[in-house]
């Protein structure tokens, strides 16, 4: 076996024990070195719609490409570009363009791999009606922004929201309205709250909006009637020949970190203790969080 075998096996080798991101850089680095390579795009396309995975170069400059494509299965394939600025370094890089294929050949397979795992674990983290993160997020992520509030010393605000009268829904039409209502739900309040605010689905008709670096609990109190008001206003269309329509109202419960409590399990059942009271009040209710009046509950 020749170095170039080993030199492409080796860096292979380091690809698999590397996330997407550091795959694309630790390729763009091996053909830096070994074929002179100064500029690249990488990009994936699956049928007519094409993915960059790693860019290093301009996007307001035209550039003369080489490319290189390798097919993955029958509906992809990975795309590598080889930009210079000029003709000379053009031709110099096409002249070479066989070696490269070499090693990209086994590197766009692990690539792609890599590619697939990140596809995937964000799949798992993702409600399929509405696009929201699940509960499998909530469970594994949010614990880390606890950790960076007591950092900043921040506040953050966990708005429970339900659907007022649900079930009815479902009762009156079927389970594929439901989902309509859902998905109208969960964009409106993604579109309520800032970028880096986050929506939960965690129940069958409850969301979790959690809302970073809060100034005070009257804050909260404004987004989530925000947020009331906001879905008060969604049509969902019910029958596309008809045009006929459905529109719902929520009701959220607020609690706030670390005020109310320390851990996410605490802040979310205080949270869920208030949308109780919330809806006890009737259709587009807010209700925030205190422990007075929590003792005078009637959960039963």
């Amino acid at each position: 076996m020749n170095l170039s075998c080993e030199t492409i096996i080796n860096e292979n080798e380091k690809l698999k024990l590397s996330d997407l991101e550091k795959s694309c850089l630790n390729i763009f680095d091996y053909l830096n070195l070994h074929h002179n390579i100064k500029l690249l795009r990488i990009n994936i396309k699956k049928n007519d719609s094409v993915e960059n995975l790693f860019s290093c170069c301009e996007s307001d400059v035209n550039y003369h490409i080489n490319s290189l494509e390798f097919k993955q299965n029958c509906d992809t394939e990975m795309i590598f570009e080889f930009l210079s600025e000029s003709l000379e370094e053009y031709e110099s890089i096409k002249e070479n363009l066989n070696f490269i294929k070499l090693s990209l050949q086994i590197f766009s397979q692990s690539l792609y791999n890599k590619y697939m795992e990140k596809t995937l674990n964000e799949l798992s983290l993702v409600d399929s009606v509405t696009g929201s993160y699940n509960r499998c997020y909530l469970n594994n992520y949010v614990g880390n922004l606890l950790s960076l509030s007591n950092r900043e010393q921040k506040k953050i605000a966990f708005v429970k929201i339900g659907i007022d009268q649900f079930k009815a829904v479902i009762d009156e039409f079927d389970y594929e309205i439901g989902d309509k209502v859902l998905k109208c739900l969960a964009k409106s309040l993604k579109n309520s709250i800032r970028e880096s605010d986050i929506v939960i689905k965690i129940s069958n008709d409850e969301f979790l909006v959690i809302l970073l670096n809060v100034i005070n609990e009257n804050n909260a109190i404004l987004i989530t009637q925000k947020l009331i008001n906001n879905f008060s206003q969604e049509k969902v269309v019910i029958n596309e020949d008809t045009k006929q329509t459905l529109m719902k109202t929520i009701c959220g419960g607020i609690s706030i970190y670390p005020d109310n409590a320390t851990t996410i399990e605490e802040i979310i059942k205080k949270s869920d203790i208030a949308l109780y009271e919330a809806r006890n009040r009737g259709r587009s209710q807010f209700f925030l969080f205190n422990e007075e009046d929590t003792n005078k509950i009637d959960f039963f």
